[in-house]
């Protein structure tokens, strides 16, 4: 963030998300990991998803403000995985790429957002929190997240162009 509002640091809390037109609640996890574990821990909270998830990437690139949706149904997770793989240094470095992985058979989902930051959304979340109990990063139900600063996403010509290989 500009003015170093929020110190970036691992960690995850509980929170709620209303869906304002169904008036719907669910519960959310939200983390920050440190770059050296990302992409480790990501692909082991899919895990909970199943074998068959759907994907959305999510990209701001040439946007001013917002962002597009990009949907894909019925992957095999470990396709998905090889993918993502292909594409890790779009993931962690990009600021205009996030993703989401759900499946709406249980219904789950693990979110990697442009910031960098994982939320995860589902009505049982113990296994995610299992998860990040197992890769050391403590509940603090008031860690501040880069989310809640102003800040700025930067990408270059060249993410762009991965962006558009990997969609």
């Amino acid at each position: 963030s500009y003015d170093l509002q929020v110190t970036p640091q691992s960690g995850y809390r509980h929170d709620t998300y209303h869906d304002k037109e169904s008036g719907i609640k669910i519960p959310v996890i939200m983390a920050a990991a440190s770059r050296e574990t990302l992409m480790d821990l990501f692909f082991d909270l899919l895990e909970p998803l199943g074998h068959e998830v759907d994907l959305v990437l999510e990209t701001s690139h040439d946007r001013r403000g917002g962002h597009d949706d990009l949907y894909r149904e019925d992957i095999d997770m470990p396709v998905l995985k090889s993918m993502l793989c292909d594409f890790e240094d779009l993931l962690l470095d990009d600021g205009c790429t996030g993703l989401a992985v759900l499946n709406p058979n249980i219904p789950m989902e693990v979110q990697f957002d442009e910031h960098k930051l994982l939320i995860l959304y589902g009505h049982e979340l113990v296994d995610f929190e299992d998860i990040l109990d197992d890769y050391g990063l403590e509940c603090r139900e008031d860690i501040k997240f880069i989310t809640e600063a102003e800040h700025v996403h930067s990408s270059t010509e060249e993410f762009t162009r991965q962006f558009e290989q990997m969609k």
